[in-house]
């Protein structure tokens, strides 16, 4: 065999074994008694009201997105409860230009979750998440709104998708 033909038969291997994968079909195989979970809106001890049930939706969705667990509503009746508490919420500027505007906020989101499994009565995680999204305002008052809004759905996201990874794809 020529060093040519060794060369792309490796390089044939390594780009077929790449490990890529869709959403929802990763090798974290769920114990067989989890097929369920329930989302109750998180409560909100933040100083922004109602942004705990947007949060509350989005991971839902990313859950529902992820779909190795169906998304129930009725917390008696689901394996895993997933209860969440939004306990800060800050917006802060940390951008100016040259007559000291605003040009960049950061937005900040704190979330503590606990997770417990009932079929087998413990708690599957216990944890504070904190994250912080970006977002750039403009002068016309409608769409710095739509901006921040944009960013909170992005941070909201972001939440969502890492909860999915701590509670599905540890298994």
């Amino acid at each position: 065999m020529t060093l040519r033909s060794v060369f792309s038969l490796l390089l044939f291997s390594l780009l077929t074994a790449c490990g890529y994968q869709l959403a929802g079909t990763g090798a974290a195989q769920l114990p067989p008694h989890l097929k369920t979970i329930a989302i109750p809106v998180f409560d909100n001890v933040s100083q922004e009201p109602t942004i705990n049930r947007s949060l509350t939706e989005r991971v839902r969705q990313s859950f529902l997105r992820d779909g190795r667990l169906k998304l129930v509503t009725d917390s008696a009746n689901a394996d895993l409860v997933l209860n969440g508490k939004l306990t800060g919420y800050s917006i802060r500027a940390v951008a100016f230009d040259d007559r000291d505007v605003v040009t960049e906020y950061w937005v900040y989101i704190d979330l503590d979750v606990v997770v417990k499994d009932q079929v087998k009565n413990r708690t599957h995680l216990k944890q504070t998440l904190k994250t912080r999204w970006d977002y750039r305002p403009s002068i016309n008052v409608v769409d710095a709104e739509a901006s921040r809004q944009e960013a909170f759905l992005q941070a909201y996201r972001l939440l969502g998708n890492r909860l999915v990874s701590l509670i599905i794809d540890q298994f």
